[in-house]
């Protein structure tokens, strides 16, 4: 090798070794998290994943790679969760590429009863972090507010006679579930106490397994089998009419990482009969 070529690349590699990161830091420029926007997922009547989309900007023209990404998340001032993602992110030379992170709330524990979870509007929100390019530590962060999920209006809409004899029932109760809120909320079931009149017609448990959709109302059926011969006369006269006074009591359920819990409803009205 010619010995002025070898000498170059000594001195060269000795001036990296001298300058260190310093050296590295002229030869990269530092990428740029800023936020996006706030998605859900998952979302029930008490729990909830929240995504946290951020953009990163590499002004690079290579791609680099974003790891060690720590974030910390603050509700109404207290620390949920101080935590980092499991895998990093490979960024687009000259691009941005997007950056998420999901973060699963419980309701209840920023709430001492359901009640004053049921009043709240909003919580807010803080998360900040810094993620690792090379030599840099790059920070970020955002704020704002989160929404407390409303809980669905249930309402018995009609009750269908299908059969009707001198000694029982067939009925129906078609209950509309209406989902006040701008995301599809998951449900996992009801109980329920069905009264008609003074006459106690039934109590039943029901599983869920749809989504109730955004802004939307859901229909679900109740089939009860009546007997007359249980129930006493008021029942079947009741019946004979073309509505009655209808109250259903029970719990809404949902599966959260607590465990299932339950949450209290009641509707109270004069319900129409069809056949």
């Amino acid at each position: 090798m010619n010995p002025k070529r070898t000498t170059i690349i000594i001195c060269t590699v000795f001036l990296l070794m001298l300058g260190g990161c310093a050296t590295i830091e002229q030869l990269i420029q530092k990428p740029e998290i800023t936020f996006d926007s706030l998605g859900t997922r998952e979302m029930s009547l008490l729990e909830g994943t929240f995504l946290f989309r951020f953009n990163v900007s590499n002004p690079n023209p290579v791609g680099v790679h974003l790891n060690d990404i720590l974030y910390d998340l603050d509700i109404n001032g207290n620390r949920l969760v101080s935590s980092q993602l499991s895998q990093g992110l490979d960024l687009a030379a000259s691009g941005t590429s997007p950056l998420e992170i999901p973060v699963t709330i419980n309701y209840l524990d920023f709430f001492n009863s359901l009640s004053q979870l049921v009043g709240a509007d909003q919580l807010d929100y803080r998360i900040s972090g810094s993620a690792a390019v090379g030599p840099f530590r790059i920070p970020y962060s955002s704020s704002g507010k989160l929404d407390v999920p409303k809980l669905p209006d249930i309402t018995v809409e009609n009750i269908k006679i299908d059969s009707f004899s001198l000694t029982g029932a067939k009925l129906k109760l078609t209950l509309g579930m209406k989902n006040p809120n701008a995301f599809a909320m998951k449900m996992d079931g009801l109980e329920y106490a069905a009264q008609l009149g003074d006459v106690k017609l039934a109590e039943g448990k029901a599983s869920m397994s749809n989504a109730l959709g955004a802004n939307g109302r859901t229909m679900m059926d109740l089939d009860l089998n009546l007997n007359f011969l249980e129930l006493g006369r008021n029942a079947r006269t009741l019946l004979s009419g073309s509505s009655a006074r209808c109250l259903l009591t029970g719990n809404m359920l949902t599966n959260t990482s607590a465990g299932t819990q339950k949450i209290p409803f009641a509707f109270d009205g004069n319900v129409p009969f069809t056949k």
